[in-house]
């Protein structure tokens, strides 16, 4: 859970390791990983928002604003 970070920052963070993780996995053309990296990002996002006390919401992760919403 995050504790000096803001639920905001500890996101992005979360969100850019995965970024830069996931585009390592699809240079290697590992599809797999791709998937696999991409459904626990979701998770460790969700949990950490349930454990900082938020309702977990989708709306909340980096890159998901008013047009995730829309889609």
């Amino acid at each position: 859970m995050p504790t000096a970070l803001s639920i905001e920052q500890y996101l992005q963070e979360l969100h850019d390791d995965y970024a830069v993780r996931i585009n390592e996995a699809v240079a290697d053309d590992r599809d797999d990983l791709v998937w696999q990296l991409a459904d626990s990002y979701t998770h460790e996002a969700l949990r950490a928002q349930a454990d900082y006390g938020l309702t977990p919401s989708l709306h909340r992760l980096p890159n998901r604003g008013d047009d995730a919403a829309a889609a």
